[in-house]
């Protein structure tokens, strides 16, 4: 029975990954189709497209999503946007639930993988994290664009989380540009995505997938020496919030 179970499994994931790639080839043409829209309508016409296309794989590969307190979101404010870094579910959910104005920040390396590196070149930022000077020039840039009104998202894990704690330590980078630009951090989390999308691994898993929108914590008033408490405050959040409702973690 449990070598038909893996079978069955493996013939799963194999049919999410092909659907996957089918999909992300549809939004290359879409961002594509879009791409002599101006500045504005075309990153709007991004999020449409990349929903679209999240909806479609979803549907295909049998997932439930349940999104708990969008509603704390604020259309006409702009954030700096964090959240946890689970596994390859996080990028669709992020797609599927955040019609925001906004851009996220990415590894520059990831611009190199096929199709997924043009869809990112489109509609995020890339950094090298390396390089000081790149660094300084995306804190620079990230700053002006959310004075500009556009919020930026960013995962302050930095990468995906394989440590089996709740959260990685997260760097500073979000929380200190939040202050210079005196945008709110918008946390949210997602919850039970870990034993639907292994992290180590390229199983998947049907069920429900779950994101919380928590509660945002304004910046105005605050500098640079109050990065490091709102940092703690939010990593406490996130954390707290994970541990007592996802069924992963909680006792």
């Amino acid at each position: 029975m449990n070598f038909l179970r893996d079978i069955i499994n493996r013939l799963y994931s194999a049919w999410c990954i092909v659907i996957f790639f089918v999909v992300i080839f549809f939004q290359m043409l879409g961002f594509i189709a879009i791409s002599v829209l101006p500045e504005r309508r075309r990153t709007v016409a991004c999020y449409r497209v990349a929903r679209a296309v999240a909806t479609a794989w979803f549907f295909l590969c049998g997932y439930k999503i349940v999104i708990e307190g969008e509603e704390k979101i604020d259309h006409t404010q702009t954030y700096m946007f964090v959240c946890n870094h689970s596994n390859m579910l996080d990028l669709p959910m992020i797609a599927y639930f955040l019609q925001h104005y906004y851009k996220s920040l990415a590894k520059k390396e990831l611009k190199y993988v096929p199709i997924m590196g043009y869809l990112l070149r489109t509609s995020s930022l890339l950094v090298d994290r390396s390089n000081p000077e790149s660094r300084r020039h995306t804190t620079e840039q990230v700053v002006k664009l959310m004075m500009q009104g556009l919020s930026i998202l960013i995962f302050p894990e930095g990468t995906r989380n394989k440590t089996g704690r709740p959260l990685k330590d997260f760097y500073s980078g979000a929380f200190r540009t939040a202050i210079m630009a005196q945008v709110p951090v918008q946390p949210f989390v997602f919850l039970d995505h870990h034993a639907l999308q292994p992290v180590h691994g390229y199983r998947f898993h049907p069920g429900t997938l779950r994101v919380r929108v928590l509660e945002a914590i304004p910046t105005a008033g605050l500098h640079l020496d109050d990065a490091d408490a709102l940092q703690q405050e939010v990593y406490r959040l996130m954390e707290t919030t994970i541990l007592t409702e996802d069924k992963d973690f909680k006792g």
